[in-house]
């Protein structure tokens, strides 16, 4: 079960390292493998690089996939590691918009400068969105949020669909366009706090359809042959009994006319 945990990590880039699990309470997954049997799983927290942190995905449903393939889906949340009811399990953390990625970013950024949040700031709340303050976003779950598709019996990602956002919290003069509409001047107002999206990502990983190809029966056969193989057991078993209850009964009526034979033997001798 500790397959595909990370062991250690470090960064070129800035002066991060980590080595799991000593860095974290939980089990870090490198993003690569993960283990099999995912039915007791409810969660899993893989380790970005990109921005020195694990990330949680959580399990949300089943859906078959792929030819028929029961695939389990696991959503991407942003939580806060430092507030937790239970330091073992993320899934009781505090979820969040945004997370400071500053130090990972650069070690030259101050903190708070770098936040990563959801595509289009989806699922956030309404004082983040008041903190944006950037009109035209109508994100929905299909397009803004990321998911992981795994067979969960070989533990095989199918599918990862990964959408994230950079934001940079900056300062903004307050500006004004002049009444003929040809350019913008400054209105020497205090200037105002913001949230500004930079860029995000939108990346989707699909396994090759030969892979699928090679993996379907056997898994299919793993998913549906326990429909076989427990009725066939319960119907062989219900033969072994019948068949040892006719063999205990002739056994017993053999025996019975062995006794039957010496009895009346006994009486005509005594006659």
């Amino acid at each position: 079960m500790k397959k595909g945990q990370l062991l250690t990590f470090d960064s070129e880039l800035v002066p991060f390292n980590i080595t799991c699990p000593s860095h974290y309470p939980f089990p870090v997954y490198d993003g690569l493998t993960f283990p099999p049997m995912l039915f007791n799983k409810p969660s899993l927290d893989i380790f970005n690089s990109e921005f020195c942190r694990p990330i949680l995905i959580e399990y949300k449903r089943s859906i078959p996939m792929f030819g028929g393939i029961n695939m389990h889906e696991y959503k991407l949340k942003l939580i806060d590691f430092n507030n937790c009811t239970n330091p073992l399990d993320t899934r009781t953390c505090n979820e969040v918009d945004k997370v400071d990625v500053s130090n990972c970013i650069s070690a030259l950024l101050p903190k708070n400068t770098i936040f990563l949040s959801k595509a289009h700031f989806y699922g956030s709340s309404n004082e983040t969105i008041e903190e944006m303050n950037v009109e035209g976003y109508t994100p929905t779950s299909d397009k803004h949020d990321s998911f992981v598709y795994f067979e969960p019996i070989t533990g095989t990602p199918f599918k990862a669909v990964y959408r994230i956002q950079l934001n940079i919290d900056a300062m903004i003069d307050p500006m004004k366009q002049l009444e003929d509409g040809s350019e913008l001047q400054p209105t020497n107002k205090k200037s105002i706090k913001r949230l500004i999206p930079i860029f995000w990502i939108d990346q989707e990983v699909d396994i090759s359809e030969e892979i699928i190809n090679k993996l379907r029966n056997p898994i299919l056969f793993l998913q549906y042959g326990k429909y076989i193989i427990i009725p066939s057991a319960i119907m062989l078993a219900i033969i072994i009994i019948v068949i040892m209850e006719v063999i205990a009964k002739r056994a017993a009526q053999n025996d019975r006319y062995r006794r039957g034979a010496y009895i009346r033997s006994e009486k005509l001798v005594h006659h």
